[in-house]
């Protein structure tokens, strides 16, 4: 599994049934990630953090779209937000 750490600029939704997928964008340093994420409740948590605000830190494969599959995700900037909402498990 590859790392990458950046700012989280774009959420969306791909699809909700039958499997929820949903999209993200993330700013490095040099370029911007499509990342994927297939875990339901991964994609609810991420769907209501405000944009170009928090630094994630994610880990997954590539798939043949050359979007990264997320399996792990970590906040790098916890603010009072985070600790009101919690952060996903």
């Amino acid at each position: 599994m590859e790392t990458f750490e950046g700012l989280l600029i774009d959420t969306y939704v791909l699809q909700e049934q039958p499997m929820m997928l949903t999209g993200i964008n993330l700013q490095l340093e040099d370029r911007v990630i499509n990342g994927l994420l297939k875990d339901r409740y991964l994609a609810k948590y991420i769907l209501r953090l405000p944009l170009n605000k928090y630094v994630l830190v994610v880990s997954g494969k590539w798939n043949r779209r050359n979007q990264l599959v997320i399996k792990k995700m970590l906040i790098k900037n916890i603010d009072e937000y985070i600790k009101i909402i919690g952060t996903p498990e």
